[in-house]
């Protein structure tokens, strides 16, 4: 397995942070030279995987870690990191995968005590790594995460579709221990990942709300740090950005079917899901309120469009909900 090791300046921890068992665990060549795997899965993502494994590359710490891309697209991807990220090791399915289970054979192909989980379509700070590390190194957590900044601030449609996917998670929001946090900028510890059994990898979408909800419920620690960020290179046009909801909504009724989450009520009650484009951007507007003024302002412009993304991620939900009762139905 290659190493990937940054030559830029070092970021020191403060002092009381630099424990004996921390130096162990990048120095000691018994333990192998590679403390963090970047796995990076890809479909189709040859407009932004440049931009992404260009920020990882250049990584300013003295972490040593090395960069999996696992992928199964049917676009230039492949060929890109072969020829122009040497360094990065290449995993590839013929077939298309998801990406629960390319990020497990990922996790599976390194040795590494942490994986961390970032997506083809982030970019990440170039401290990312290093204070993944340490906020790894203070506490025991099963899980390290960071924030994701709207990287298409010019889109309307753009910033719908991050505000309704990600406002939980902008760089605006508070340092907080959290049940689930986004797998695109996500650091689990090895152990927690065999424990729990890894991803779903039937699942399209949701599959790390479910992994995430399995190691909350258990009682492991999943923390969110926003100073740890990459920024999110989000769908654009209404089309594209509309259709994305309808799945979303979707995976996340069929995520509470498979693994107990929260709004269990809403499998049992559907009409109540007629209510949760107006519960959801009732929600969005309290939480701009109480993080993000300047967010609060561009919503009060646009709430009627982000309502109706609400609609769309609710219409997916309701339907994936009724597809068994009309199945039975018509039998």
């Amino acid at each position: 397995m290659r190493e990937e090791t940054s030559p830029h300046k070092r970021i020191d921890c403060a002092a009381e942070r630099e424990t004996l068992n921390a130096e162990r665990e990048t120095r000691n060549p018994e333990r192998g030279t590679t403390l963090l795997s970047v796995i990076v899965p890809c479909y189709n993502s040859e407009l932004t995987i440049r931009q992404c494994l260009s920020a990882i590359l250049n990584q300013q710490t003295e972490i040593s870690f090395d960069v999996i891309v696992v992928d199964s697209s049917s676009d230039r991807t492949a060929r890109i990191v072969e020829e122009e990220f040497p360094s990065v090791r290449l995993i590839r399915f013929e077939k298309r995968i998801y990406a629960g289970a390319a990020r497990n054979a990922g996790a599976k192909a390194t040795s590494a005590q942490y994986c961390l989980m970032i997506d083809s379509d982030c970019v990440a700070r170039p401290d990312l790594i290093q204070r993944v590390i340490e906020r790894h190194r203070e506490e025991s957590y099963a899980a390290v995460g960071g924030s994701l900044r709207n990287g298409t601030p010019r889109s309307l449609s753009g910033w719908i579709g991050y505000l309704i996917e990600f406002k939980e998670f902008m760089p605006t929001t508070p340092k907080r221990l959290e049940k689930s946090i986004p797998t695109a900028n996500l650091a689990y510890r090895r152990e927690a990942l065999e424990r729990h059994g890894y991803f779903d990898e039937e699942m399209w979408l949701a599959e790390d709300i479910l992994l995430n909800w399995k190691m909350y419920k258990s009682g492991e620690r999943i923390l969110f740090d926003p100073a740890i960020e990459v920024t999110h290179l989000n769908r654009t046009g209404w089309r594209p950005v509309l259709t994305y909801q309808v799945s979303l909504g979707s995976l996340s009724a069929a995520a509470r079917k498979r693994g107990g989450l929260p709004g269990k009520i809403l499998l049992t009650h559907p009409l109540l899901i007629l209510l949760m484009p107006f519960v959801r951007t009732l929600r969005a507007a309290q939480w701009f309120a109480s993080y993000d003024r300047r967010v609060l302002r561009l919503f009060v412009l646009m709430w009627p469009l982000y309502l109706l993304a609400a609609a769309f991620w609710s219409f997916g939900f309701f339907r994936e909900v009724m597809e068994e009762r009309w199945q039975r139905a018509s039998e």
